[in-house]
């Protein structure tokens, strides 16, 4: 077996973080239609339906489950796709071709862009970005030494 480079790569563990909250997603999506939702039944055709799925829900102007599943903005889909190629090639030796659902993604991605402004792809986030923290200062700073 060749291992391919994704596999000899060392992921963060914040990455390795965001990879097991997509997999979650992944496979809350696998749940609701009845499929497999374990690592090792991640295939091309079950990846490319989840992503015109993703795709599909920004179309529809009701989706009850968005607490509990929310809508994924491009660029998470993005890293859901390498995150579910990860877990498919770390659980049976072989990625899943990911070029189409990458390629269906590029052209909505461009269509996302174009017709949700920016403010609101930066205010629509579920949570803020962190703000940094203030360093505390000593209390002797700014004043003279004797």
């Amino acid at each position: 077996m060749e291992l391919r480079p994704s596999m000899l790569r060392r992921y963060s563990d914040k990455t390795l973080s965001c990879y097991r909250a997509r997999l979650a997603h992944y496979q809350h999506w696998c749940h609701l239609r009845g499929y497999q939702a374990g690592t090792n039944a991640i295939t091309t055709a079950k990846l490319l339906e989840y992503v015109d799925d993703q795709i599909a829900r920004w179309d529809d102007s009701y989706d009850q489950d968005t607490d509990a599943y929310p809508k994924y903005r491009p660029d998470t889909i993005r890293q859901t796709i390498n995150a579910l190629v990860y877990w498919a090639e770390r659980s049976t030796g072989q990625a899943p071709d990911d070029r189409a659902a990458k390629q269906a993604l590029s052209s909505f991605t461009e269509t996302f862009n174009r017709t949700h402004p920016p403010a609101w792809r930066v205010t629509g986030r579920r949570s803020p970005r962190p703000r940094r923290a203030a360093i505390p200062r000593p209390l002797d700073v700014g004043r003279e030494r004797p």
